[in-house]
């Protein structure tokens, strides 16, 4: 079971255009060998059962039901807990180490620094960062959908960040969605992998991400090379940038996981579990799980 906590997308970058593009090259030989390497265990892997589907609408996943964003903080969110097996945890020994880091981050930084950002700045211009950022990593969605042979939603994406760029304001708002009727959807290489037959693989806590598995993390590492901003601007703004885009999209959730975690005897479990059952909602019902 999970409480979905986004990745810290975008770290690094390289110092100029013209030197990023050969060394970006070696990278992405680098991780298609891993995706290719992943997506041929994952498929030999085991995947979730999704089970009974009447049980898992209770389960929390990382959106809500009605497919709306998680709400601006954890005070409405209560966990329904439904029983299950989860599956094997062959790293739990590396995955508590991770996941006690993570916590101290999350309770003693994150957390505090969350709030105190939604207390001094208002919520549209909240709504708006989210939106630029969002505008400007179309290429991580609108190439996954062209690998998924989505062609119509790659079309709407380009044509989203068209709008949004000149009408929008450089994508601070979003008039493809409010005028046009073009509503945003999401992707990453995570769901290019499962597409093709790829299996979750095993669990896995990732530094300051969370609960993973190793089609997710693989994702990640693809989704970061698809991300224009290291590619546009020099050290060490980029990295500063990308680090302020997780901290705005995250906060809510590293709220939610320290309201959740005061519930559990074992945290580590409790949020492992919730990840699991998340994943088995999501399986069950593939359309409200958007990522």
């Amino acid at each position: 079971m999970q409480v979905h906590m986004s990745p810290v997308r975008g770290f690094g970058g390289l110092r100029s255009r013209n030197r990023s593009l050969p060394r970006a090259g070696r990278m992405l030989r680098v991780m298609v060998a891993w995706a290719i390497w992943l997506l041929v265990a994952g498929c030999a892997s085991t995947p979730v059962d999704p089970g009974d589907a009447s049980s898992t609408p209770s389960v929390i996943a990382e959106t809500q039901p009605d497919g709306t964003p998680v709400p601006e903080t954890a005070k409405a969110i209560e966990p329904t807990v439904v029983s299950f097996e989860p599956p094997s945890d062959p790293l739990m020994g590396f995955n508590r180490a991770v996941f006690a880091f993570n916590d101290v981050t999350y309770r003693y930084a994150f957390a505090p620094l969350s709030r105190g950002y939604e207390a001094a700045v208002p919520q549209p211009v909240r709504q708006s960062i989210g939106n630029a950022f969002d505008n400007i990593k179309m290429p991580i969605r609108t190439v996954n959908f062209l690998l998924q042979g989505k062609f119509r939603s790659a079309g709407i994406d380009t044509a989203r960040f068209v709008v949004n760029s000149t009408l929008g304001l450089a994508g601070l708002f979003d008039p493809a969605a409010s005028l046009f009727g073009l509503e945003a959807q999401q992707t990453g290489f995570a769901q290019t992998l499962q597409r093709y037959g790829s299996g979750q693989g095993t669990f896995i806590v990732l530094p300051f991400y969370g609960p993973s598995d190793l089609r997710s993390g693989s994702g990640l590492l693809v989704d970061y090379l698809l991300n224009p901003i290291p590619y546009l601007v020099d050290q060490p703004e980029a990295t500063a940038l990308n680090v302020f885009d997780a901290f705005q999209d995250n906060g809510p959730r590293v709220q939610q996981y320290v309201k959740l975690r005061e519930q559990a005897e074992d945290p580590y479990l409790f949020m492992r579990d919730l990840y699991w059952q998340g994943e088995l909602r999501n399986a069950a019902y593939p359309e409200e799980a958007q990522p």
